[in-house]
């Protein structure tokens, strides 16, 4: 069970390897020409040769094939790493990615000895948010974000370059024995408590949230250029960071709060927040499960899916034995008026009533799939959005009107 590689070696009569970057204890990483465009592409696979257990080597670099597989199908993101092709060699996966130019951030604030400038960690925090977001609604956790797994971009633009921890909120049928978590080395510095084995959260699940605690800790070492443990870290109580702005300083504080319920629920709400500089949360709303008799408070970015026993969870899991509902079935999100939008993220659909008049919302992903199934009219499809603006009192039919899963949207509270 082994991959070699050398320089001049050719992979699959188009990458041609030239140089060997480096290694850790998941993979090893080799610089190659793609001959086809020219361009400079990065090579990774197992290695083998670490101390880590040989399975758990193998299946986080498959781990982390399927993710940007997922993600190249979702279209890509400006701040994620971009796959060029997956491979298998001797039966062991072997991922082609983007060649990242730039600085790693880690070495980037070193040199710095810290950023000095809030706009810098601002631009950077927004869309280091929008990438989390981006994962979670195409139902991806990432659960290992540091300073070392972030590129800048000459531009500034941060880009995330390793994918081996990454999840999908789907259950866990590896039978690695972890039905929680999964297989993540814990970080007591970058990763939240429900990351860490911490003894008093067990059963705690993964979600947005989790992400949220990584962004907030890179925020801090942004500005410190040192780890900082322990949660809930505000940098006006660091020596050399205590000149942050109150609004920077308290959403890192929110955003590193030991427990969920205390930390902003996902990266959007964190991204409004940066935005908008005031640590409050720009909105919320609230929604009622008529079949449950439940009441949820929801945020711009929060996602409703179908609750597992197993891996992350989205913003709002609901119960459904017969597993119709997707992990991640819809997300809301408000706009700059105070208007509410509910966007579908499955792949069946999801409807809403006003009124008498029911209507159907699918995304670009269910639209495909059900004409490459040739379940319904491609033109009817077509005609088919995949955002619609909700009012109070508005009705949300999870799978189907006829399946007995609805929300009632109660409209806008107080955060």
């Amino acid at each position: 069970m082994s991959v070699q590689l050398h320089e001049g070696d050719l992979l699959s009569d188009r990458f041609r390897v030239d140089e060997f970057l480096g290694e850790g204890g998941i993979s090893k990483a080799w610089s190659a020409r793609d001959e086809r465009t020219g361009k400079r592409v990065v090579v990774k696979h197992p290695n083998y040769e670490s101390d880590n257990d040989l399975r758990v080597v193998r299946d986080s670099v498959a781990r982390e094939k399927s993710v940007l597989e997922e993600i190249d199908e979702t279209g890509g993101h400006p701040n994620l790493m971009g796959l060029v092709e997956g491979l298998s060699v001797g039966g062991d996966p072997v991922i082609v990615v983007e060649h990242v130019s730039g600085e790693n951030l880690y070495s980037a604030v070193k040199r710095k000895n810290g950023f000095t400038n809030a706009e810098d960690v601002r631009g950077i925090g927004i869309e280091l948010c929008h990438a989390m977001s981006f994962l979670h609604e195409n139902e991806i956790m990432y659960r290992d974000l540091k300073p070392d797994n972030v590129m800048l971009r000459s531009d500034m633009t941060p880009v995330l370059i390793d994918f081996n921890t990454a999840k999908g909120f789907v259950p866990d049928v590896s039978g690695d024995g972890d039905s929680r978590s999964g297989t993540v080395i814990p970080n007591p510095t970058y990763k939240p408590p429900e990351l860490n084995n911490d003894p008093d959260l067990v059963g705690y699940r993964q979600g947005p949230w989790s992400d949220v605690y990584s962004i907030g800790k890179v925020l801090m070492f942004m500005f410190s250029a040192s780890a900082a443990r322990g949660d809930g870290v505000d940098p006006r109580n660091f020596p050399g960071t205590r000149s942050v702005p109150a609004y920077l300083a308290e959403s890192i504080q929110q955003a590193t709060s030991a427990h969920k319920d205390d930390r902003y629920r996902n990266a959007t709400v964190l991204a409004r927040v940066l935005e908008n500089r005031d640590a409050e949360p720009p909105a919320v709303a609230a929604i009622t499960h008529l079949q449950a008799g439940e009441s949820y408070d929801v945020y711009p970015g929060d996602t409703i899916g179908r609750e597992s026993p197993d891996g992350p969870q989205p913003s709002i899991s609901l119960e459904d034995p017969d597993s119709y509902i997707s992990a991640v079935q819809v997300q809301f999100d408000a706009d700059g008026e105070g208007n509410w939008l509910l966007r579908d993220r499955s792949l069946n659909g999801t409807w809403l009533r006003r009124g008498d008049d029911w209507q159907r919302v699918l995304s670009a992903t269910g639209r495909e799939r059900l004409a490459e199934q040739n379940d319904e009219p491609e033109a009817e499809l077509a005609g088919l959005p995949e955002e619609t603006r909700v009012k109070p009192g508005d009705y949300v039919a999870l799978v189907h009107p006829s399946y007995d899963v609805w929300l009632r949207f109660e409209g806008a509270g107080e955060a």
